[in-house]
């Protein structure tokens, strides 16, 4: 059956038609019967940890650095936990709710890697290759070396003297790319920052303006995730960042504290930024972080990365409407590599 109904594009919604069956598309009417809805492309998830999904009922109230920070609760529950399973959780999560690419920091070095491979290949995610499509950004385990070609730092406090930059230094010499926790809690240092050369910032809710103002002359990419900042009074600056041109992407961050379910975290940016145009948030959710991406992909650094069309409910006339009407949902997916 034909997918038909309003259709975005990088210019805005057009009246057309997909073939879930061989990809094809058109303008206009289809060329038989249909199921009415809203067309979208996949979602981007651009910053999750997998691996503790399955640890959100028992997630404690404490502070960010009691749960996430080193020997927190997080690490503790990982040390016991079926994190393979955790991670196919999180990507059924994701899949389920339109998603095609995530971004996920792997702690526990090549052990992490291993239990995302299993993960995906039990959720039918690829990694790196195909879509939908995970590509971890790896982080060494008490040593060296880095286990995957992108590393993925944890905030610049929480990193051993020299880890972060030896880190960085490798996944440049892999070919990949250096992502890094940055300025979420309390300011850090746009200095110490800066020599680890990162591709990718997170988080940001504690930087300064020019902080912000540097950030963007280095054109560095930067990903915010506002559901998970709020549960500890933060907020990311996404007015300021957009303003500044800044190549901006959303995620869910920590599975244990969100769900992975993009029009969720769509819908909560709109209560959060309502400064912020809807079809601005829309498409940080559909083509986040592009220019990060697109340069990476063009220097080889990254695989073809997946592309498709999702299928939504639209239980409004207008499909931007739709879109953030938390009655709309996803009806159905086609996940291809673009």
């Amino acid at each position: 059956m034909l997918w038909a109904g309003p259709v975005l594009t990088a210019n805005g919604f057009i009246d057309g038609w997909f073939d879930p069956g061989n990809g094809e598309n058109g303008d206009g009417e289809p060329p038989g019967p249909a199921t009415e809805g809203v067309i979208l492309p996949p979602f981007r998830n651009c910053h999750t940890h997998l691996g503790d999904t399955l640890a959100r009922g028992e997630v404690p109230d404490k502070l960010l650095a009691e749960l996430v920070g080193p020997d927190g609760f997080k690490q503790r529950w990982l040390a016991d936990a079926d994190v393979a399973a955790s991670i196919t959780a999180g990507l059924r999560e994701a899949a389920d709710s339109g998603t095609a690419l995530i971004l996920d920091f792997r702690e526990g070095g090549e052990l992490g890697l291993e239990q995302l491979s299993r993960g995906a290949a039990d959720a039918g995610w690829c990694v790196e290759q195909g879509a939908p499509q995970v590509i971890p950004f790896g982080r060494a385990n008490g040593g060296w070396p880095l286990p995957s070609r992108n590393a993925g730092l944890s905030g610049l406090k929480d990193l051993a003297s020299g880890a972060g930059h030896r880190m960085a230094i490798e996944a440049r010499v892999f070919g990949g790319l250096v992502a890094l926790h940055f300025s979420e809690v309390e300011r850090e240092s746009l200095e110490l920052m800066l020599e680890h050369e990162p591709d990718v910032l997170v988080h940001l809710c504690n930087c300064s303006d020019e902080d912000l103002h540097a950030i963007a002359e280095k054109g560095l990419g930067v990903v915010v995730c506002p559901r998970s900042n709020a549960r500890f009074g933060l907020r990311p600056p996404l007015e300021e960042l957009l303003a500044l041109g800044v190549d901006v992407g959303v995620g869910t961050d920590n599975g244990m504290l969100c769900t992975l379910d993009m029009l969720a975290e769509l819908r909560f940016c709109r209560e959060v930024f309502p400064d912020v145009a809807p079809d601005v948030l829309l498409q940080l959710a559909c083509w986040g972080l592009d220019e990060t991406l697109k340069k990476a992909k063009e220097c080889k650094r990254l695989v073809d990365l997946p592309g498709g069309r999702i299928l939504l409910s639209q239980p409004r006339v207008d499909p931007l409407e739709a879109v953030f009407d938390p009655r709309a949902k996803v009806l159905a997916t086609r996940f291809t590599c673009e």
